[in-house]
């Protein structure tokens, strides 16, 4: 401005984001008026990424990549491969989703020798994230993909639980069948002789005349 003047901010936050307006005043007769539109952005965080092999042959590697802003504002989300922009990429090989944050990839491994990048931008501050597409179709995916040898490894645990449970199981039975043959057997109670049938008898008079 006029004679080096100025109005300087520091430590702005977003709510400070508005217009300003400066009255100047040239000669006593003399008033310019001038207005700045301030929009204030807060630092862009390191993106998001994550990284899916959908399936790797000898003729495709088929992969997705994701890469998301995070922390507050809204942020633009551009893809580019070595020094070609996502307009060059050419779209037969590569789907991107409508938001711009997930972009499906298929090429064949012999052209997977390249560099994927995700810039995660605002007005003032910008981030980049990097993809190798040979390591992630060779090793089967990024940090958030389970890999190949990932499955054999949890197979291997499953069985190896597996076995141990039945033989568990078959020692607790061999137990409590050894403990049941070594306890001796008691003899089975004899019931009581039943008591002979009784008779009924019928006591009569001796005759008149017979004393005996």
């Amino acid at each position: 401005l006029v004679n080096g003047t100025a109005l300087r901010l520091r430590a702005l936050q977003r709510g400070d984001s508005g217009v300003f307006g400066a009255r100047i005043k040239l000669q006593p007769a003399l008033v310019d008026d001038q207005t700045f539109n301030l929009s204030v952005y807060e630092a862009v965080p390191s993106p998001r990424t994550r990284s899916q092999l959908l399936a790797s042959t000898l003729e495709w590697c088929n992969l997705t990549l994701q890469c998301q802003g995070s922390g507050r504002g809204a942020v633009n989300v551009t893809w580019r491969r070595d020094s070609l922009t996502w307009g060059h990429l050419g779209p037969g090989r590569h789907q991107l989703s409508p938001d711009g944050t997930t972009l499906r990839v298929a090429l064949p491994p012999a052209a997977t020798n390249v560099t994927y990048a995700c810039t995660v931008s605002n007005p003032a501050d910008q981030k980049v994230a990097v993809f190798d597409l040979q390591s992630l179709c060779q090793g089967g995916g990024g940090p958030s993909a389970f890999s190949t040898s990932g499955y054999v490894v949890l197979s291997l645990i499953l069985v190896a639980v597996s076995l141990g449970g039945a033989f568990w199981c078959w020692r607790v039975n061999s137990e409590k069948a050894a403990e049941a043959a070594a306890t001796p057997t008691a003899p089975p109670e004899e019931s009581p002789a039943e008591a002979p049938p009784f008779s009924d008898i019928v006591c009569r008079s001796p005759p008149e005349g017979n004393d005996q």
